[in-house]
């Protein structure tokens, strides 16, 4: 019984370690001009101003993040107003959002739910977006949330947050998955193992 105990206890400790975020939420990304306008799916629901399907800029309220490209005036995007957000539910699990963050302003704000908790946020002013211009140009940001969400707000406190080209990635399976199920067939031989020659010098 001592010895199911502690195999319990190791396999659901290694079952815990696996299943905690290896790291913070993490933001890259790069200023390339992308080649296509994929567009932004609607919001499941949305409060206060949202705008969607611009394709042109208003002074003061909302800049498109196509702006100075060659899809100026043609790329489409969805703009967040003051005190409003845009929330995506979704009908599965996802770890990563990628989109193109126009005019990064430190008054956006991303924020991550599982099944109505909060998992992360991300602020415009955020350290790790501390070399990004703020107010100007654009970025195309690749944001890997601290756990699996299944919906995502686009927030601002201010005009505007300004976003085209949305995707979201599903759930991979962790690479130390395999080596995870290896260990446990490997508890499960040694155990049949013993079992089998303690039976056989019974006998």
């Amino acid at each position: 019984m001592i010895k199911f105990v502690k195999t319990f206890m190791a396999v659901a400790g290694l079952t815990f370690a696996f299943t905690l975020p290896a790291q913070s939420a993490i933001i890259s990304w790069t200023v390339d001009v992308p080649t296509a306008d994929t567009g932004v799916p609607a919001p499941t629901t949305s409060v206060g101003t949202v705008n969607q399907n611009l394709t042109t800029s208003v002074p003061n309220e909302y800049r498109s993040p196509w702006q100075g490209t060659a899809l100026d005036g043609i790329g489409t995007y969805t703009s967040i107003q003051k005190n409003s957000y845009a929330s995506y539910v979704f009908d599965t699990g996802y770890y990563a959002v990628d989109f193109m963050w126009g005019s990064v302003d430190t008054y956006n704000g991303l924020e991550f739910y599982y099944q109505g908790n909060w998992v992360d946020a991300l602020s415009g002013d955020d350290s790790q977006l501390s070399s990004v211009n703020n107010g100007l140009g654009f970025i195309v940001a690749s944001i890997m949330a601290t756990g699996v969400f299944d919906e995502i707000r686009f927030t601002s406190e201010s005009n505007a947050f300004e976003y085209a080209n949305l995707t979201v990635s599903a759930v991979p399976l962790p690479a130390a998955l395999p080596l995870y199920g290896a260990g446990l067939a490997a508890l499960g031989f040694i155990g049949w193992r013993k079992r089998r020659k303690s039976v056989v010098s019974t006998v």
